[in-house]
This record gives structure tokens, C-alpha cells and sequence, in this order.
């Protein structure tokens, strides 16, 4: 096998992490065997550092250390930690260039997060980045060596993204893909379009081998079949999403709806679907579905009627 010339011996700290990602291998939840995944593929000592603490676990001697360190009053740990260490950097020296390769550097399975119908969610990633999943949405989370890809599978989140120029921050949504190194934006799949925010820093967004850059205080929305459309945000934008607020100003039917519904049980749907193109033009509170839907329809002169487990909007009959 040929080295591999990135390959660096491991430092005294990354043994020191391997060690104890190692002793508690069998115990990891997913979403920390995910950690440990983009963990070891950020560089190649740490996938050499973690390979040999493993193997380390099958010499008795260093079993029968990593015993006594478990059993370690709490101000004593940190000095047999590092006498296993110091055996693993013997090892180490003896392998300098020669690349080490372990199943478990395979690509890093996704780590799925979603919300339920009204909720709302805040996750730290394992680079400090968070995301802030709103109502009935759902990221697939991919970290690996050269990129961090996301994918919006469904509904709306908020990306505040830690920067790190090596492992650009990727989001697909759809046929879209938006890149950032650090910034702070939000994509959305509502209906058939996609919408992409920014609150501060520069993203790129692609589709269909077209690029654009967009700045703090942009927004752009692309459609199907439809030139995109894009604009300035409204002072207040940023709050107004985390405290679930929609700011409508000409957005169809469609998308309001959509955005409606990730906050009730009882869908809103239109028989007619052409209605979906009705303009509307309001502030909602999208976390009290019954209230807004009252002004939508009093907006449209429309009335809400349920059938079943959906509520349908339907034009008023005129009085005779």
C-alpha cells in the first residue's frame, strides 16, 4: 500500500480523543458514532490514532490499564490516560508513513433530524454549527473530510453555519444547492418552489448549471417553470422566522398555505387549484393556524370549510 502523503504522525491530543472514543465504542449513541465519523475523517492521523487505540484494547497489559484508569478516583485519570497514550505513540512511531486503513473509515452514514407538526428544534452540530429545524421539517446531515452536505428533505430550516473554508457547508434542496463557508441563511421547500434567505454573510446558490451569489439581507425564490424572483429582506425578517411569523406581500395562496399547514394536523387544501395563485398580502402568527386561516379567508372573501381530516378554502357563494 503506498503512504499517503498527508499523512502526519498523530499528536499527544488526538491519541488522547482516540482513547477515549475507543473505551467507549461500544456504547455510543447514533448520533455520537456520527461525531466520532466526521471525527476521524477530518484528517488522516486521527483515523491512525483511533485505528491503534483500538488495537491497543487487545494487548492485556494496556486492557488491564484501561481497567484501573475506569476505576481511577477523578484527579488520577488524566495521568494513566496518558501512559496509555504514550504506548500508543510508540506504536505510532514505529508506522510513521505508512497509511492506515480501518472498515470503519467507510463514508459516514447521514444523521437524520426532524420535527414533528407545530414544533420547532435547535441541533449543534459536531463543528458548532447549528440548525433550527421549523414545524414538520426534516435534514438528512452528511459531515465528511472535504464538505459538510445537508439536505432539506422537506419543510424549512435556519443554517448558522461555523466557518471553515476546507469543508464548505453545502444544503440541497431539490435540483438547488446552497453553499456557504459561514453565514447565517435558510432554505425552504414550500409547495414547488424553493426559498433561500441570508441574514448575514454570502451564500452561492446553483440550479440547473446557473449560479448566483447572494448577500446579507437577500432572498431569492425559484420556482418551477419560472424565472426566479429575489429581493430585499424586510427589517425584522430574522426574529419574525424564529417567532414563527409570515410576512406575506403578493406570495400565492399556495405558498401560504404550505407554510400553514406545517403547524396543524387538519390540512388546508383547495379543490380548485388555480386558486393557488390568489395573491395575499398579510401578517400571520403560523403557530395559531385557526386564527390565520380566519383572516386569509377574510382576505380573499373565501370561506373555510372541513370535509374530513382537511379544512378546503373555497370562494363565498354570492347572496342573491
Amino acid at each position: 500500500m503506498r503512504a499517503n502523503d498527508n499523512w502526519r504522525q498523530p499528536s499527544d491530543e488526538e491519541l488522547e480523543i482516540a482513547a477515549d472514543w475507543a473505551d467507549r465504542l461500544a456504547d455510543l449513541s447514533p448520533t455520537e458514532r456520527a461525531e466520532l465519523e466526521a471525527w476521524l475523517v477530518a484528517a488522516p492521523s486521527r483515523a491512525s490514532a483511533f485505528a491503534l487505540m483500538r488495537d491497543t484494547q487487545r494487548d492485556t497489559a494496556l486492557l488491564e490499564a484501561a481497567e484501573r484508569l475506569r476505576a481511577a478516583p477523578a484527579g488520577t485519570k488524566r495521568s494513566l490516560r496518558l501512559g496509555l497514550v504514550a504506548a500508543g505513540v510508540a506504536l505510532v512511531a514505529s508506522l510513521a508513513g505508512v497509511a492506515v486503513v480501518r472498515p470503519f473509515l467507510a463514508e459516514p452514514k447521514p444523521v437524520e433530524l426532524a420535527t414533528a407538526v407545530g414544533a420547532r428544534t435547535e441541533h449543534r452540530l459536531s463543528d458548532d454549527s447549528v440548525i433550527t429545524l421549523a414545524a414538520a421539517s426534516s435534514v438528512s446531515v452528511r459531515y465528511g473530510r472535504d464538505a459538510r452536505d445537508i439536505s432539506l428533505t422537506k419543510g424549512d430550516a435556519m443554517f448558522d453555519v461555523r466557518k471553515d473554508a476546507k469543508r464548505p457547508f453545502r444544503v440541497q434542496a431539490g435540483d438547488t444547492v446552497v453553499t456557504a463557508v459561514g453565514t447565517t441563511f435558510e432554505v425552504e421547500r414550500v409547495s414547488d418552489a424553493v426559498q433561500v434567505r441570508v441574514f448575514d454573510g454570502v451564500v452561492r446558490v446553483a440550479r440547473d448549471g446557473s449560479e448566483r451569489r447572494l448577500g446579507k439581507g437577500e432572498w431569492l425564490m425559484l420556482a418551477s417553470n419560472q424565472a426566479p424572483v429575489g429581493g430585499r429582506l424586510e427589517a425584522g425578517s430574522y426574529q419574525a422566522w424564529r417567532s414563527d411569523w409570515l410576512d406575506a406581500d403578493g406570495l400565492p395562496l399556495k405558498y401560504v398555505i404550505a407554510r400553514l399547514n406545517r403547524y396543524t394536523p387538519q390540512n388546508v387544501a383547495l379543490h380548485d387549484p388555480t386558486l393557488g395563485e390568489l395573491k395575499v398580502t398579510g401578517r400571520f402568527k403560523l403557530d395559531r393556524p385557526a386564527e390565520s386561516l380566519t383572516m386569509i379567508a377574510a382576505l380573499l372573501d373565501m370561506q373555510a370549510r372541513p370535509e374530513g381530516q382537511r379544512v378546503y378554502l373555497t370562494p363565498r357563494k354570492p347572496t342573491s
